[in-house]
């Protein structure tokens, strides 16, 4: 492979780890390890082409592990080698279920039930609502008390009227 990055192919780093793994006291030279990554590639393509058009006769349009699985057996891959498929996969669902887990972990240490957290922010936002409505009460009593008392006996304002905010309004401003 040359130093190409569009070219496909495993990061060097994790195939360098994939080998480590599977030849501790091995060295390998550069030149196999490219032939190694080109061999990952093109395994990938067989099996997902096959995959493909198992998918395709089930009329679908995602690849399924039940596809995957069938490719490898109609490839004639051992059963030890499915299974082991398998057993990557259950790693895999445990894994996803452990991050998911650790994204939801701080719901999970409040230690609140999730039903009672959505009834005191009901009641959080409903305690605002009465101090904003109470804020312009005020509001308005200042107003009225500032108005003089002559004008309010002959003509008399409907002040909330005159501070409640109407969305026509507010529409027509905004443009």
């Amino acid at each position: 492979m040359a130093d190409d990055d569009n070219e496909i192919g495993l990061p060097q780093k994790g195939l360098n780890m994939i080998i480590k793994d599977a030849l501790p006291d091995m060295r390998i030279a550069n030149e196999s390890r490219e032939l190694l990554n080109q061999c990952c590639v093109e395994f990938i393509k067989y099996v997902a082409r096959e995959a493909q058009r198992i998918s395709s006769l089930d009329q679908r349009k995602t690849i399924y592990h039940e596809h995957v699985q069938k490719a490898l057996m109609n490839l004639g891959f051992p059963p030890e080698y499915v299974h082991a498929a398998n057993s990557v996969l259950d790693e895999c669902k445990i894994n996803a279920e452990k991050r998911l887990k650790r994204k939801n972990s701080r719901l999970d240490k409040c230690g609140i039930p999730e039903e009672e957290l959505y009834l005191i922010q009901q009641q959080l936002i409903e305690k605002a609502r009465r101090a904003e409505e109470e804020k312009q009460a005020a509001q308005l009593s200042e107003l009225q008390s500032a108005l003089p008392s002559t004008s309010t006996s002959t003509n008399p304002i409907n002040m909330a009227a005159l501070f409640s905010k109407s969305t026509e309004d507010e529409e027509d401003y905004d443009t």
